[in-house]
């Protein structure tokens, strides 16, 4: 057999460094814990070092190591720091062999995957396609807006006034902004804020969510909604019909400029407006059934305590109807 002569420096080289890690690795401030004594592996029965390739994905670079077969891998968070032994952390193995799978990447040992993103509008959506099967919903459907404040402990409101607590019990609350169908009374969009606050920055990123569930043709609000920009937003963006919002003078007795302020102001449709008290009929089911006060403390739970709320409001409503 012809063996040239890179070969055969290479298995010098792998030889001579197996001699290294079996009698001469006397370092007192190792990273690595590699020894059950001051004098290292010394100790150990003699055997010849063997060559253990690790086999690892494409995201790392593979290597080879060269390590004893009597004491087995220590895991990475288990470094030693600042001592030469780890005694608890050797034990021996049974024969050498090539280590295939690492706990990093074995599927039994590594955490399970996160869960996907935007959970409660996939449901929500499926939630809708479920109703539109059912024929629920109308060919132009009609939609209320409005928002709400729940608790944030059971303690009520007259308790708490009775027993003159401070103002911070009654200062802040979560607060749930919802478009609803008027019809079926199905929750097709909802965000959640702390109030006391301003209604009208809410109205473009609920109706732009609430959009891709259902396709209002009318939209009812009441004046904590009145603004021209959303106005402009729902019906040349989202191409609703018509939103009737209720017209806010904000203490002028002038007629606004812009043109749908000034339509509200001038040409409002009372019969359709009355149909918006459906959402505070929404409102009262929701909490007559679930409650008004959440259970949890900290404002990421509690926000998605809200959110399963609405879902759970939606499939008591298709369960119903089915």
């Amino acid at each position: 057999m012809i063996i040239d002569d890179a070969l055969l420096k290479r298995l010098d080289f792998l030889v001579e460094v197996g001699r290294f890690m079996l009698y001469e690795n006397e370092k007192k401030n190792d990273q690595i814990a590699s020894s059950t004594g001051q004098s290292g592996l010394a100790n150990c029965k003699e055997s010849s070092a063997s060559l253990l390739p690790s086999v690892f994905t494409e995201t790392f670079h593979p290597a080879s190591t060269v390590c004893h077969p009597g004491p087995a891998a220590i895991l990475e968070d288990r470094l030693s720091r600042h001592r030469t032994d780890a005694e608890g952390f050797l034990r021996l193995t049974k024969s050498p062999a090539t280590k295939r799978h690492t706990a990093l990447f074995n599927t039994l040992l590594r955490g399970e995957t996160l869960g996907k993103k935007r959970a409660f509008e996939n449901l929500l959506k499926a939630i809708f396609k479920w109703a539109k099967a059912l024929k629920l919903l109308d060919k132009l459907p009609q939609g209320a807006l409005d928002a709400t404040g729940l608790e944030t402990r059971y303690t009520s409101q007259h308790y708490i006034r009775c027993a003159r607590r401070k103002s911070f019990y009654r200062r802040r609350w979560p607060k749930i902004t919802i478009v609803c169908d008027t019809k079926t009374h199905l929750i097709a969009g909802c965000i959640v804020t702390r109030g006391p606050s301003l209604d009208f920055p809410n109205l473009p990123k609920l109706m732009k969510e609430a959009d891709k569930q259902v396709k209002f043709d009318q939209l009812l609000a009441d004046a904590g909604y009145d603004s021209e920009d959303n106005h402009c937003f729902c019906r040349e963006f989202l191409g609703i019909r018509s939103t009737i919002i209720a017209y806010n003078p904000r203490r002028s007795q002038k007629l606004p400029t812009a043109r749908y302020r000034r339509e509200m102001a001038t040409h409002f449709d009372k019969k359709a407006y009355n149909n918006r008290w459906q959402v505070e009929s929404v409102f009262s089911r929701h909490k007559r059934l679930l409650g008004s006060a959440l259970r949890n403390r900290s404002e990421v739970s509690r926000e998605r305590e809200c959110l399963l709320r609405i879902l759970t409001h939606n499939l008591m409503i298709i369960r119903r109807v089915a």
